[in-house]
C-alpha cells in the first residue's frame, strides 16, 4: 500500500521512456468537471494526455441512468484514439467504472487500467443505497416534491467548508453543482468483471470510504493513501496527480512480472 504526504509528494515532467497515458477523469454526476481540472493540468504538463469527461446530467424523465451516464463519460475518448488509457473515477461515479471500462473495450480501445477516488467498491447489481439505510433515509428527507434532490453542497452544511477551505475553489466547484433526481440511487448497477490485464486500483482520501478502501485490499487491488478530505483532488492536485501516477507505476510493473 502506497502513502503520500501532502508536504513531499510532487509530480515530476515525465523523463522516462514509458509511452503516454490518456487519463480520462469522470467527476461524479453529483459535481462537475472542475473537480479534476488541477489534477488534469498537472498530468497533461507531465506529458501525457488528461480528458475529463463531462456527461449529461441526469433527467427525471429518463427511463434510466446508469447505462447512459456511462456511455456518455466513454464518449470522451475520441475515435480512432490508439493510447493507453487509464480511467479514473470519484465519489459516485466509482461504482459505475468497471462499465465505463466494459464500454471503452467494446469499442475497441486500449483500457490499461481503472482507479477508483474515494467512492464506493463496484457491487454487481446492487443499487448504491441498497445496504446503506442510512443513506437512504438522509436522501428520502431531502428529496424536494418535485423529486429532485438539492445540489450536494447542501446536504452538507458547514461540513463542505473542511472539505473546501478556500472560497475561491468554493464558488468554481459549487458552480457546477445542480440538481439529481432521487430516483438515480435506487437503480441497480452492474459491475462487469474486466480482463485480468486491466489494472484496477483504489485511491483514498480522508476516512470518509475506510469500508470501500478495505473491501479493495481484501481483493487485492492496488491502493494508496492521501491525508484530507472528500476533494482533496482540488486542494492539493499535485498529491493526488502524484498517488495516481504511483498506482499506474504499480500497475506496469506488475505486468512486467
Amino acid at each position: 500500500m502506497s502513502q503520500y504526504s501532502d508536504a513531499t509528494s510532487t509530480v515530476s515532467d515525465s523523463n522516462d521512456s514509458r509511452p503516454a497515458l490518456l487519463w480520462l477523469l469522470a467527476p461524479s454526476f453529483l459535481f462537475g468537471p472542475e473537480t479534476w481540472k488541477g489534477v488534469a493540468d498537472i498530468l497533461t504538463k507531465r506529458g501525457d494526455v488528461a480528458r475529463i469527461a463531462n456527461p449529461a446530467r441526469p433527467r427525471l424523465k429518463d427511463n434510466e441512468f446508469v447505462r447512459p451516464w456511462a456511455e456518455s463519460v466513454a464518449a470522451t475518448i475520441p475515435v480512432g484514439t490508439e493510447a493507453r488509457i487509464i480511467v479514473v473515477g470519484h465519489s459516485a461515479s466509482c461504482p459505475r467504472l468497471p462499465l465505463v471500462a466494459s464500454i471503452l473495450l467494446e469499442r475497441g480501445f486500449d483500457v490499461a487500467g481503472i482507479i477508483l477516488v474515494n467512492g464506493r467498491f463496484p457491487a454487481d447489481g446492487r443499487a448504491p443505497v441498497e445496504e446503506d439505510a442510512p443513506l437512504a433515509e438522509m436522501l428520502d428527507g431531502l428529496v424536494r416534491p418535485n423529486s429532485y434532490l438539492p445540489p450536494w453542497y447542501r446536504w452538507w452544511g458547514s461540513l463542505v467548508i473542511d472539505m473546501l477551505p478556500d472560497e475561491a475553489a468554493r464558488k468554481r466547484i459549487f458552480s457546477q453543482a445542480h440538481c439529481v433526481p432521487r430516483a438515480l440511487f435506487d437503480e441497480p448497477i452492474p459491475a462487469p468483471d474486466l480482463p485480468r490485464s486491466i489494472g484496477q486500483g483504489y485511491l483514498t482520501m480522508g476516512e470518509m470510504y475506510r469500508p470501500s478502501h478495505d473491501r479493495a485490499v481484501a481483493e487485492g487491488w492496488y491502493v494508496a493513501e492521501v491525508g484530507g478530505e472528500h476533494l482533496h483532488m482540488v486542494v492539493a492536485p499535485e498529491v493526488v496527480a502524484a498517488a495516481l501516477v504511483g498506482l499506474v507505476d504499480e500497475f506496469a510493473a506488475a505486468a512486467q512480472k
